[in-house]
């Protein structure tokens, strides 16, 4: 029959490359302005109300990271990346290390 499904063989499609780039057209173009906000989490801890609300100025707060472990970066709350902290003159910057695979798919 014409209808009659057909068996796809999708095991030569496993080794195939996700491209590096998206191709540029003219959505991609209208997309490069979107601003997004950028955050570099070093740690992160659960504490109580009391303790949040004694904190003062030269006050430690003690975060569940290890100091060898890769900082994370979020783009508007999503992880999309983690790295390590380097100093750019008087400021701190951060050398990515690792590309988050399911960046696209949040």
């Amino acid at each position: 029959m014409a209808n009659e499904p057909k068996n796809l063989d999708i095991s030569k499609l496993e080794n195939v490359e996700r491209p590096k780039r998206i191709e540029k057209s003219k959505t991609y173009n209208l997309l490069l302005d979107v601003e997004l906000e950028l955050s570099a989490i070093l740690g992160e801890t659960d504490t109580t109300l009391k303790k949040v609300l004694d904190i003062t100025k030269g006050s430690i707060i003690e975060l569940d990271n290890i100091t060898t472990e890769p900082i994370k970066l979020l783009a508007n709350g999503c992880e999309v990346a983690r790295g390590e902290v380097v100093i750019i003159e008087d400021n701190f910057g951060l050398r990515l290390t690792s590309i988050s695979e399911n960046k696209l798919k949040e």
